[in-house]
């Protein structure tokens, strides 16, 4: 599942030059924050059973305004959009 639209939230955390459990620098990690979400709501809502939306209360982790302009890559590194 994908994200269609987001609002109260950044639909990305960038966690490049931060480190993991074991000090490693992770350097190519990119949470797309508004997709999961939207994964995890399926999850709840069982794609058969004919539930319409689920709501998600309570995600603190990028709390601040974002754009779902902010999933869009540029053209040249879009290695899809012409798919």
């Amino acid at each position: 599942d994908v994200a269609i639209g987001v609002s109260g939230l950044r639909p990305l955390i960038d966690y490049r030059g931060q480190t993991d459990p074991y000090g490693y620098e992770l350097k190519a990690s990119v949470a797309a924050v508004a997709d999961e979400i939207a994964s995890a709501a399926e999850l709840v809502m069982r794609k058969r059973d004919g539930v319409p939306v689920a709501l998600v209360r309570g995600f603190e982790a990028c709390a601040e305004e974002g754009s779902a302009r902010e999933l869009l890559r540029p053209e040249v590194q879009d290695l899809f959009r012409n798919f």
